[in-house]
């Protein structure tokens, strides 16, 4: 059998993300349409051998998503999010602290409501369909003329630590994120919980500023939903490029799933590990990225 040969055959191996953990996935019901409702999602990840998933909404947290679909479905470790748009009281620290009293586990920074989002050329807010035909101002985190953290914002970061939770950039810029994890890093929020999400989605993310992200300690979680025709239609050998040079030690693989473009979450992991496969990248780097390392943020036993 071939070098070549080999690596097919375990692209199709049917056990590819047994005990894997998706730390990004969208569900139902929302204000879009989606793949299905968390309990679809989360009986899928269950019948392909998945260990856990994060649910992220942008406009709302998931925490009740995430206590009800464990009741349904109790043999998947189900974890929530709170994401810093408006509709969920910005950055506000009182709003976090309410997710914070129902067990959620990341806080994520602005994403649809980001002074990086609604920067993007041409298009202003990206996702003009979430405005419903109002105007939106865009969230910062500093105070107006500084580099200095809004009062919530610097109280949303002791939050974090006092409950070690887990820090996501959001849809911030490069440099907001890079001085984001570097002040929360000298606070005291542990390296492993910062992460950065989809850069092979955002052209603004250069090796550079990844190299720097994954020498603090944070991670990068490569996006599946970036590649996919129906929505970003970027190659994956862009996720495959950042997982060889930043390291797969300093990745997660994500799906992003949930759109009503893509396949069921669970299956779209298993393709797009086939696709970083197919581009090069080690079966035990992808072990890795699934398993071990979105098991590291989230503080569970590997």
């Amino acid at each position: 059998m071939t070098e070549s040969t080999e690596v097919r055959s375990n692209i199709k191996l049917d056990n590819l993300i047994e005990g894997a953990i998706d730390v990004h996935i969208h569900s139902g019901p929302d204000s879009v349409e989606r793949w299905g409702d968390t309990i679809d999602i989360a009986r899928l990840a269950v019948e392909m051998g998945m260990r856990g998933v994060v649910f992220k909404d942008h406009f709302r947290p998931t925490t009740h998503k995430a206590i009800l679909t464990k009741k349904v479905v109790p043999d998947l470790e189900i974890f929530s999010l709170h994401a810093c748009n408006h509709p969920c009281g910005g950055l506000s620290y009182r709003c976090v602290m309410m997710s914070i009293g129902e067990g959620v586990k990341v806080i994520q920074m602005p994403t649809l409501d980001s002074e990086h989002q609604h920067s993007k050329p041409k298009k202003g807010h990206l996702f003009t369909h979430f405005k419903f035909g109002t105007e939106v101002e865009p969230i910062g985190l500093y105070n107006p003329g500084t580099k200095e953290f809004t009062d919530d914002l610097q109280k949303i970061l002791e939050a974090v630590i006092k409950y070690d939770l887990v820090l996501s950039n959001g849809h911030l810029s490069p440099e907001e994120t890079i001085d984001l994890f570097r002040k929360a890093i000298a606070m005291g929020i542990k390296p492993e919980r910062c992460m950065v999400e989809h850069p092979n989605g955002n052209p603004a993310f250069t090796m550079a500023h990844m190299k720097a992200i994954g020498d603090m300690g944070a991670f990068h979680n490569i996006s599946y939903n970036a590649c996919n025709p129906l929505f970003a239609g970027r190659h994956p050998k862009e996720g495959a490029d950042i997982v060889k040079g930043v390291g797969a030690e300093s990745c997660t693989v994500i799906t992003d799933g949930g759109q009503h473009t893509s396949p069921g979450p669970a299956e779209g992991m298993r393709v797009f590990c086939n696709m970083l496969m197919h581009l090069g990248v080690e079966r035990k780097d992808i072990d890795l990225m699934i398993k071990t390392n979105p098991a590291k943020i989230l503080g569970l036993k590997d």
